[in-house]
């Protein structure tokens, strides 16, 4: 999305909460932004070392790249979902 465009999808918000620690999300979101909290500490602890290895630095840049990537592809997926009004109603007929 660029910046001119704006998001037309509605806000998740949830009505029935099972667990309140994954806050209406799934713990797959929570897990993988507990990991990507973790790296950026990670990452800005080798950034602040002077004698750090460049090679470190790159593979967790690369691993938080990643952890992102897993973390917007899963929240975009379920958002459909979430959002969905009658979408699987026909399912079980």
């Amino acid at each position: 999305m660029n910046e001119d465009s704006t998001s037309i999808t509605p806000a998740y918000k949830p009505k029935h909460i099972l667990s309140p620690e994954f806050k209406g999300t799934s713990n797959y979101e929570v897990g993988v932004e507990t990991l990507m909290e973790e790296t950026k500490e990670k990452l800005n602890q080798l950034k602040s070392d002077p004698n750090a290895i460049t090679e470190q630095v790159c593979l967790v840049e690369e691993d938080l790249k990643t952890l992102e990537s897993l973390y917007e592809n899963y929240h975009i997926g379920m958002n459909v979902f979430r959002i969905a009004k009658g979408g699987r109603d026909g399912l079980r007929e």
